[in-house]
């Protein structure tokens, strides 16, 4: 008589027992990770636009500012434009230096108003980049500067051609 075969379990798992676990074991299904995965980029986008939102500020000229100034409202913004001779006027209120004066571009103006340090080069006729939030005073605009750049006329003028070669 022939003796009963006995199943042996082999030492090494097979291909079978080393296959992913089903989602009935436990397991999370392809279609379930990839929807988490789309929620969470969702989420992340959806943080990094929104601690974005507050810190840009438009680029603008007076002139482009002032056609719809009342859409820019206390937006941050840069306003980029030349300061108008004999209007700047410096004072001291309670041991700070604030000063106003009025940029213009293209036969538009702006009144600015700015406290502490000013640049160097700062004077009028000067080109200056204002950055800070318009408000409106008496029904006119005012733009409330944080910061001023003023650019260096000499540093980008170059020499006169008649000097250029003389010895």
């Amino acid at each position: 008589m022939s003796e009963p075969e006995t199943k042996l379990e082999p030492a090494v798992p097979t291909a079978k027992s080393s296959a992913k676990p089903s989602p009935s074991e436990g397991g999370l299904s392809t279609t379930l990770k990839v929807l988490l995965s789309i929620a969470v980029l969702a989420l992340v986008v959806g943080f990094f636009r929104y601690t974005a939102r507050g810190h840009t500020s438009h680029y603008k000229m007076v002139d482009e500012v002032m056609v719809a100034w009342g859409s820019w409202v206390d937006k941050p913004l840069k306003v980029h434009g030349y300061v108008e001779a004999g209007t700047i006027d410096e004072k001291v209120v309670d041991q700070e230096t604030v000063r106003t004066f009025v940029l213009e571009h293209k036969g538009k103006r702006i009144k600015v108003r700015n406290k502490g340090p000013k640049p160097d080069t700062f004077k009028d006729k000067s080109e200056v980049v204002a950055e800070g939030k318009i408000v409106e005073e008496n029904g006119e605009p005012v733009l409330v500067a944080t910061n001023l750049m003023a650019k260096c006329p000499s540093k980008y003028e170059g020499a006169p051609k008649d000097k250029l070669f003389e010895q």
